[in-house]
């Protein structure tokens, strides 16, 4: 199929089928210019999720997840109530163990283990950020060897953003435990000898668009986001506007780069 401006975008918006976006790469592969123009197309998402991605970040009142919370209650109880008795207690054993399952991270979570990706990347961030002598495995003035040793534990090609117009160069980086999967992370420093950290892996499922959300951990902000099947969480001890700033230039740069390489 011949390919058009629609194709571009949604190749660039990741919305296309996966057996149309493996034709449209190899054409973009062939075309230089059609890569430039998908990495211009992911740069100015970048720019408009900076614009209004603040407001996904908000998080949801509590008075909201009350109300919700107590209609679902009322609701379930209205039906059970009219449910013949053997079948309301199927009933509650199906959701007794529903709740127990879908629980288990909240649990988990409570005791001290990070299984959601935010607190992992603030908790990850928060123990090798404030060792003054060896927050990372290899140094900057090995990056190239860096980037390529994580690229191969990982299983995927990850980068190293440069920061450097911003105040915050690369210190080195680490491979680090994950709940199922091992991550990259890359540490950065600035004149003020304030670290912020990006925690790369491969995330489970492939998202279909991206979008930043917004996390505070244990004293880290997280804006964290999925690209792809690849996870993305930049944290430290920042002001949030200046953290989603710095996300937003390593979405960016990231996006070029995979743009510039279908």
């Amino acid at each position: 199929m011949p390919l058009n401006d629609d194709d571009v975008s949604a190749f660039a918006d990741q919305q296309l089928s996966p057996e149309r976006a493996a034709e449209v790469a190899a054409i973009i592969e062939r075309e230089p210019e059609l890569a430039v123009r998908v990495a211009d197309i992911r740069r100015q998402n970048a720019q408009l999720r900076h614009a209004l991605d603040s407001w996904l970040a908000e998080p949801v009142p509590s008075a909201l997840v009350h109300a919700a919370m107590t209609a679902g209650r009322k609701t379930f109880g209205q039906r059970m109530r009219r449910a013949r008795p053997a079948l309301a207690v199927a009933a509650s054993l199906l959701v007794g163990l529903g709740l127990g399952w879908f629980g288990r991270g909240q649990v988990i979570e409570l005791a001290g283990t990070p299984v959601t990706f935010q607190r992992q990347a603030a908790l990850t961030h928060a123990l090798y950020a404030g060792d003054p002598n060896r927050p990372v495995e290899m140094w900057a003035n090995e990056e190239q060897r860096l980037v390529t040793w994580l690229s191969k534990r990982l299983g995927f090609t990850v980068h190293a953003p440069n920061l450097n117009q911003l105040g915050f160069s690369l210190v080195g980086g680490r491979l680090v435990a994950g709940n199922e999967k091992p991550a990259a992370l890359f540490m950065y420093e600035n004149a003020e000898k304030q670290r912020i950290s990006l925690l790369v892996r491969r995330d489970r499922e492939h998202a279909p668009e991206t979008a930043f959300r917004y996390a505070f951990e244990d004293g880290v902000g997280v804006f964290y986001w999925i690209d792809e099947s690849c996870g993305y969480a930049l944290s430290g001890k920042l002001d949030k506007g200046q953290l989603l700033s710095l996300a937003h230039v390593v979405y960016g740069q990231l996006a070029a780069e995979a743009g510039s390489k279908p």
